[in-house]
């Protein structure tokens, strides 16, 4: 058993509750939250001043190009897509492991304990998961062959990945598709078609740039959101990434067939592609919208904290409208929101009796912490903390950062990092 003592506990329950208390975990589950516990425990950690809170769910991302950080700034998007690209060609299954081992300890060291990753090889990418501690929703990407470099079909490798990866502790498999520009109606529908069979989810890019629509829209007639509602391909199982260029009858065809979002504020600012995600209009419909921070290329970290800031000011920037992206709403999207997104709301994403104990301890003496109160915590986890103000974090009752000190061995893994960045961006 672990007791948390004496912390700030923002539980991100439906009544959104804040209290001064204790949490009592066992095992993987929390046992018991209150305002005092005296529970023999096997181990205890004193959390005076400090806030107690949800781990964080990062619902979009590419963990493996951590190793890419930097590496394609400030381009157009045209020989943005260039560079990666010719970099991509080069990687080797090594450096996909440790590319994702380098995420991840960025991800934990800054708050996030659940993310969902949209890749190739992401059986490399559930080795570091497994190394690590942190819990991860892996998508096998797919595309026509005929766009590929993967060696192989690969939706019968995307099966293949799930099948072997099924049941695992803290590893969910999905079926990943890279976009309408790479997928045909076929291979659309047979991704589909192997998620629903394995029980699992569907991840994919969606109206993530203009040129993407409009391309989509004189090939097919109908913009990518209409043409996938029409083949049949939405459901409940669909989880898709960016939604910048949404109209609202497209955002209503999401709601109908509760289709999610996660939406990348940071990675679509900083590639330039124009326009802002119609949020307001998708929580006005009903769509569930949660955070994701995309991939080292394009962002360029993965801190989860900078990307509820970004979330908030940018809509309330462009709509002049202060309310329409609350501080709170911000941490929802972060937190129990992300969990609604990957069909896990009762599992993660608050801190509640029985939920997994996936919960992350914040110094509550950093100075932009402060003054903390339970009216100010929430503000300022999203507008002024950073995730560098994160000193412990436990996933599934496990201790894998205490005191900013990870229990895997990090600088190996900044060392190997390091070196494969290196060759692989020269």
């Amino acid at each position: 058993m672990i007791l948390l003592k004496n912390g700030l506990i923002v539980t991100q329950d439906r009544d959104r509750r804040i209290f001064r208390g204790d949490v009592l975990i066992d095992g993987d589950r929390i046992e018991r939250i209150g305002k005092e516990i005296n529970e023999k425990a096997d181990q205890a950690i004193d959390c005076t001043g400090d806030i107690i809170a949800p781990g964080m769910i990062n619902t979009h991302g590419h963990v493996s190009m951590a190793i890419m950080r930097s590496s394609a700034d400030d381009l157009h998007l045209h020989d943005f897509l260039d560079r990666t690209f010719a970099m991509d060609a080069k990687r080797t299954r090594e450096d996909v492991y440790w590319g994702s081992m380098l995420g991840i300890l960025e991800m934990i060291r800054s708050g996030t304990t659940s993310f969902v990753d949209l890749y190739y090889w992401e059986d490399e990418v559930a080795k570091a998961v497994k190394d690590t501690g942190i819990r991860g929703f892996l998508a096998w990407a797919t595309l026509d062959e005929e766009f590929t470099t993967q060696k192989g079909n690969p939706l019968s490798n995307a099966e293949k990945f799930i099948k072997a990866h099924s049941g695992m502790d803290r590893i969910y498999p999905m079926v990943g598709i890279q976009g309408v520009y790479v997928a045909s109606k076929e291979t659309w529908l047979d991704a589909k078609e192997i998620a629903l069979a394995h029980g699992t989810m569907t991840h994919f890019h969606l109206s993530e740039t203009r040129k993407e629509v409009y391309e989509h829209q004189a090939k097919t007639g109908k913009r990518p959101a209409e043409w996938l509602d029409d083949i049949g391909f939405f459901g409940d199982e669909s989880l898709a990434a960016h939604g910048v260029w949404l109209t609202v009858n497209e955002i209503r065809r999401l709601a109908k067939n509760g289709v999610k979002v996660s939406h990348n504020p940071t990675s679509n600012m900083k590639l330039a592609t124009g326009g802002y995600a119609p949020l307001p209009e998708m929580f006005r419909e009903g769509v569930t919208v949660s955070l994701g921070t995309d991939g080292c290329a394009t962002n360029n970290n993965l801190d989860m904290m900078e990307e509820m800031k970004f979330a908030a000011i940018m809509h309330k920037a462009h709509r002049w409208d202060a309310t329409v992206v609350p501080a709170q709403r911000a941490l929802d999207m972060a937190t129990i929101d992300g969990a609604k997104a990957l069909r896990m709301e009762k599992e993660i994403g608050s801190i509640e009796e029985g939920k997994k104990a996936d919960i992350i301890i914040l110094d509550g003496r950093v100075p932009e912490a402060i003054p903390i109160t339970e009216e100010t915590v929430v503000p300022n986890m999203v507008y002024s903390m950073r995730g560098d103000a994160v000193k412990h974090s436990i996933i599934e009752g496990n201790v894998v950062m205490r005191d900013r000190k990870v229990v895997f061995d990090g600088e190996t893994i900044l060392k190997r990092s390091q070196e494969l960045g290196a060759q692989l961006i020269s």
